[in-house]
């Protein structure tokens, strides 16, 4: 009667299992680590894409606003009123909503007969003008479309023909919360929102006629922007010139 040898494995012998199960254990774990740091590498680049995107859109918004600066604003006011290095602050009519007179308006006269007066918002200032002056006012309610409304009369007479026109308070400025990211905030009229988020650095330089730095208000033509957010690697320089200045 003759015996196996001990030894002698036909087929696959615990030794080899183990060995074959090992080596799948480390393909498994590389496999893991190389898809968590592909998957950690595309969440940092969505992230990345993101705030690019944000700062674009952002950028445009403030570009927009800026070239419109003035508009509505009396010959009498200074359409720029804060120039700061985070902070910009002027007078524009971001939805153009102008309109004229349509018959005369006495010094003590609320209602106010124009051409068109639809969807002229509450509470926004007006300024109606003529060659001579300028009187401000406060809707007091929307507009209609023949009629707006102010709080409390004008103080002055003016003819029909005289211009009407919405008068927005705009203001962009740097937020940074004690436990949080920088922000651009931009405020019109006394409502403040986020514009920019994450922001690594942003400020505005101001220049004259001649290109010269200029603080002065009076004296400003252009505005140059420059920001960066997320880890500040996207830089962003851009030059705004001011219209009509």
């Amino acid at each position: 009667m003759s015996r196996r040898p001990i030894g002698n494995c036909r087929g696959v012998c615990l030794a080899e299992v183990l060995i074959a199960l090992a080596a799948g254990a480390v393909v498994l774990s590389a496999t893991v680590q190389s898809l968590d740091h592909f998957e950690r590498r595309l969440s940092k680049q969505h992230v990345v894409a993101a705030q690019a995107q944000d700062l674009r859109i952002g950028l445009k918004v403030l570009e927009d606003e800026l070239r419109v600066m003035g508009a509505g604003a009396s010959a009498s006011e200074a359409p720029l009123h804060v120039a700061d290095r985070q902070d910009v602050e002027f007078t524009a009519n971001l939805s153009g909503l102008v309109t004229t007179l349509a018959d005369p308006v006495s010094p003590v006269q609320q209602e106010l007969p124009v051409v068109n007066g639809a969807d002229w918002p509450k509470g926004k200032r007006i300024l109606v003008c003529d060659r001579m002056q300028c009187a401000e006012g406060r809707l007091a309610r929307d507009g209609r479309k023949t009629t707006l409304s102010v709080a409390a009369p004008l103080g002055h007479e003016f003819a029909p023909g005289s211009e009407v026109r919405v008068v927005n308070r705009v203001r962009y400025y740097v937020k940074t919360d004690r436990n949080g990211p920088a922000r651009v905030m931009r405020d019109v009229d006394g409502g403040a929102n986020p514009l920019i988020g994450e922001v690594a650095r942003f400020q505005f330089s101001y220049f004259d006629r001649t290109g010269a730095p200029t603080t002065d208000p009076l004296q400003v033509t252009r505005v140059r922007i420059d920001a960066a957010v997320g880890e500040g690697r996207n830089r962003v320089i851009r030059d705004i010139g001011l219209r009509g200045r």
